[in-house]
């Protein structure tokens, strides 16, 4: 109920500030009437019509002042119309008017604009829109598309659907985009030409032939890569995390979703191994890695080394805390003869825990071109997922557990608040299964990305 009133008071204040605020500028507005300022007064009587809706002086004084700033509005778009060649300007002044017309009406006043000067701004418009018309049109011509542009986008702001000038607006935006991308597809400027038909599809799919070239800029300009099978340092076979890390590469490379950029295909990457008697143990030295990229056809390999991984999973750590319980008791007041409740303590122990696991992972790669047998990229990366569970354990009351300090209870909030913390917390730590999954991942992520950023700046 305080609650309701609170509101009620509030917005009551809201609408006394407003209704004493358009008084204010109803006032100043009278004085500047009375002072042959007409055109400011119309504005502070318009201020205050709009902060209360029912202020009749501003309203009549809108009225009034108000009609006398359209007259003059009218009178600009009068001369422009009269005495000059000027139509951009006629038309311009017409709207100034119009729109003033409308905040008023919006505030509740209702202003005259004589039928003859409506007539008067249909005439020019149309005058005005063939102008703009055949100016677009010969500008699109001359291949003047920015200046073409702006002709129609005027033409579609002032009418809308104004024969064909959206088309050819259309028209004066994609025209120089096309342009541009046939220029750069001739260069060998594939992935910029790309980039190009993709603005000019985007807006009209089916312009020209830009869809089709887009699509060539693709085929001719995409970069094939093989991911070889990953090797383990010191083994003799592909372990279990270099295998992984190697679907996990080529997965993260594939979601790149990058056109030009196309991963060569698993299962015909290992027949062809197998013909070239490389197998898949892993054990994939650079030069035999060239020769099975060419026969892939890839213009670059992949190749990884898990220089070292390790599982750690810790031991459970146990560590004893004293602390104390509190109980209530009711104890005699000796003095009132009642009695009271009272809260006490008694030493009481309880056990903390830890535990950690651990995986620990050094990778390396290199990536090298077929085309020049240049090491284009190689990093390695040592990277480790932690995770640990710190609990605490107590078999009496948890909730009446206060934690010791400096030889005696310590009731401070945030000391209870940790214990208490400690006893809802989780009792496992991710295990050592899941922090690896999580770290082949992020790190063949890194390695995916890397490896497009490079790729990338390469490409024309």
């Amino acid at each position: 109920m305080r609650t309701q009133l609170t509101i009620a008071a509030a917005a009551m204040l809201l609408v006394v500030a407003g209704c004493s605020g358009s008084k204010s500028f109803s006032k100043q507005a009278a004085k500047l009437d009375a002072g042959g300022l007409y055109a400011e007064a119309a504005d502070m009587y318009l201020q205050s019509a709009v902060r209360n809706a029912k202020n009749v002086d501003a309203k009549v004084g809108l009225k009034k002042t108000g009609q006398m700033l359209l007259n003059d509005k009218l009178s600009n778009f009068f001369k422009a119309f009269n005495m000059g060649d000027d139509k951009e300007a006629a038309v311009n002044a017409f709207l100034e008017a119009k729109n003033y017309q409308e905040r008023v009406q919006r505030a509740g006043v209702a202003l005259e604009i004589p039928d003859s000067y409506a007539a008067d701004f249909k005439a020019v418009k149309n005058e005005y829109l063939l102008q703009l018309y055949t100016e677009g049109q010969e500008l699109l011509a001359q291949g003047e598309y920015a200046r073409a542009e702006t002709a129609f986008s005027k033409i579609g702001k002032l009418e809308p659907g104004y024969k064909d000038a959206g088309s050819l607006q259309d028209v004066a935006y994609l025209e120089p985009l096309y342009n541009a991308g046939k220029a750069d597809m001739a260069a060998g400027l594939y992935r910029k030409a790309y980039a190009s038909f993709v603005q000019v599809t985007g807006r009209n799919a089916g312009y020209k032939d830009a869809r089709t070239l887009q699509q060539q800029c693709v085929e001719k300009g995409r970069y094939p890569i093989a991911v070889l099978p990953f090797n383990q340092a010191g083994a003799k076979v592909q372990s279990p995390q270099a295998a992984a890390m190697q679907a996990m590469v080529i997965a993260a490379l594939t979601d790149l979703n990058d056109p030009f950029i196309s991963v060569v295909d698993r299962e015909n990457m290992e027949r062809i191994l197998e013909e070239q008697r490389l197998g898949m143990s892993g054990m994939v030295d650079e030069g035999s890695a060239v020769n099975a990229g060419k026969l892939l056809g890839a213009q670059a390999v992949v190749m990884g080394t898990v220089n070292s991984y390790q599982e750690i999973t810790g031991p459970l750590r146990k560590s004893g805390k004293e602390g104390y319980e509190s109980y209530q008791v009711k104890e005699l007041n000796s003095e009132t003869g009642q009695y009271a409740t009272v809260t006490r303590f008694k030493p009481v122990k309880y056990t903390e825990y830890y535990k950690e696991n651990k995986v620990n992972l050094s990778f390396s790669f290199k990536v090298v071109s077929l085309e020049t047998g240049q090491v284009l990229l190689s990093k390695v990366y040592d990277r480790d997922a932690v995770d640990h569970a710190w609990y605490a354990g107590y078999e009496g009351n948890a909730q009446a557990l206060y934690p010791k300090a400096n030889g005696g209870v310590d009731t401070r909030n945030e000391a209870r608040r940790n214990l208490a913390a400690l006893l809802s917390a989780p009792r496992e730590p991710k295990t050592v299964g899941d922090l690896a999954n999580g770290l082949l991942r992020n790190t063949s992520d890194a390695v995916a990305g890397s490896i497009g950023q490079q790729i990338v700046s390469k490409l024309p």
